[in-house]
């Protein structure tokens, strides 16, 4: 495969980019940002030299390209990045509307919460030709073009529509719902194709695989299940689950690192009671940030041992703050919060530490070997790093992990729970407390080999090695 792709540029296009440029100190600073996709595919674009499009939102990343919207990162001697420039219009049209307002909630299985205005499609099929023009602009022969997400669903069919032979794949990085919840969508069918157009495609677990199979099939296309293919329009596109991982390495050197241990340690003695319970999340609806304090309030209810001895640690990090369920969600949490620590508060024990406000990675980290137990009961997620992270600095700590969480199928040494169990959750928190040493340490052992063995170097050399076969 090595060898194959030598010969090859990857052209790799996303929503979100790897840089961003911002105005610091009467210059420009160039910053990385986090995230999976550029932990996984930042080193390999250097070492390849390939090309990466993606939307520019730094406030200053149109000052630093060329005439072509271009500029190479991280350096001189770095790989080439792409800028795609949006008016306003497209922006709140593309990805404030049909992205966040229908693609979101209906992958996630929020059909109440879709809004199917028009204007919101238009301007989706506008941005999406508008990156498969800036594709098509340098597409040389022999060139992989490599797409990511729900943002870009429409992008593959356009390059096959341009250019035939172009070889093109798609990841889909968050859930595929079941027929029932994506016929809702007006445009499903125009959506279905463009995604098909790619030659393979790839979603994190055999669930969604086979929840757009299905699709495909009510669509009109030719599916074999089996074989995990679909054919339409005479061509054939190959579909398979392929996880997301972490780079393993980098959180288990961590875990050894003394200022980290030191920083971990500070925090732990900081809130004064022997266990401390953590979550983090983006202010989503989809994160089940509601329904988990509601299982924090029955804990402290059922199992009144814990009160004073116990303290839960909720991070929000802002999230599509312009549209206004986000704000009343935010309301609703703050409120709940202030409901619990109103009925159980005694002395100086307050039961729920609640933070709102952008958290670096750096500082979020220490927060992960301080807790005996992490919380990730999202509604429903695609994956969820945040639980694979926790579980790989951990020497003793426990992860309650959602059943609806796409990193469940993979990880069968977590507590799963229904978060919309309240009672369930309850003793779930209970059940991670009381868990035994032993037990703790055989969980541990058996997801943090998992961890390594795919961690975010297999995923990317699995989903390249499965593309590059369709064509053999």
């Amino acid at each position: 495969m090595e060898a194959e792709l030598k010969q090859k540029r990857l052209v790799l296009v996303s929503n979100g980019e790897p840089y961003k440029h911002v105005y610091q100190n009467q210059g420009i600073k160039q910053q990385k940002l986090a995230g999976g996709l550029t932990t996984g595919l930042d080193p390999m674009m250097q070492e390849d030299n390939g090309l990466w499009i993606a939307w520019g939102r730094g406030e200053a990343d149109f000052e630093v390209v060329d005439q072509d919207n271009k500029v190479k990162v991280p350096d001189n001697d770095g790989y080439t990045l792409k800028r795609v420039k949006l008016s306003e219009e497209e922006k709140n049209g593309f990805y404030y509307g049909f992205s966040n307002e229908v693609m979101w909630p209906i992958s996630h299985t929020f059909i109440s919460k879709a809004n199917y205005k028009e204007d919101y499609w238009l301007n989706y099929k506008q941005v999406n030709q508008k990156y498969a023009e800036s594709v098509l602009d340098e597409l040389q022969e022999d060139d992989l073009v490599w797409i990511h997400d729900y943002h870009l669903a429409l992008v593959p069919g356009i390059l096959k529509e341009e250019k035939p032979e172009t070889k093109t794949s798609l990841f889909w990085h968050i859930p595929w719902p079941a027929w029932e919840a994506f016929r809702t969508i007006p445009w499903r069918k125009e959506i279905i194709e463009g995604m098909l157009a790619a030659d393979f495609l790839a979603f994190h677990t055999d669930l969604f695989v086979y929840n757009f199979l299905s699709c495909a099939e009510k669509i009109g296309a030719e599916v074999n299940f089996s074989e995990k293919e679909v054919y339409y329009q005479g061509a054939k596109t190959r579909v398979e689950s392929i996880p997301l991982g972490i780079d393993y390495q980098k959180f288990s050197n961590l875990a050894q690192d003394e200022d980290y241990l030191a920083k971990a340690k500070e925090i732990k003695s900081s809130y004064e009671t022997e266990k401390l319970i953590f979550a983090v999340d983006r202010l989503d609806y989809t994160k089940g940030i509601e329904e988990r304090l509601a299982g924090i309030d029955k804990f402290f209810e059922k199992y009144p041992e814990y009160q004073c001895e116990l303290t839960f640690v909720q991070r929000v990090a802002p999230s599509r703050t312009g549209i206004e369920e986000y704000q009343q969600m935010k309301e609703r949490i703050e409120k709940k919060v202030g409901e619990i620590n109103g009925k159980y508060q005694k002395d100086k024990w307050q039961p729920v530490k609640y933070f709102y406000g952008s958290v670096p990675q750096e500082d979020l980290l220490p927060y992960y070997k301080a807790a005996d137990l992490a919380l990730i009961t999202a509604s429903i997620d695609g994956m969820n790093l945040v639980a694979k992270e926790y579980l790989a600095v951990q020497d003793s700590g426990v992860l309650l992990l959602s059943e609806f969480a796409g990193a469940a199928e993979y990880l069968d040494s977590a507590i799963q729970v229904n978060p919309y169990n309240t009672e369930e959750l309850a003793d779930g928190i209970y059940q991670g407390l009381e868990m035994p040493a032993a037990e703790k340490k055989e969980r541990l052992e058996q997801a943090q080999a998992d961890l390594k063995e795919y961690d975010i170097n297999w995923w990317r050399d699995y989903f390249l090695e499965n593309w590059i076969d369709c064509y053999e």
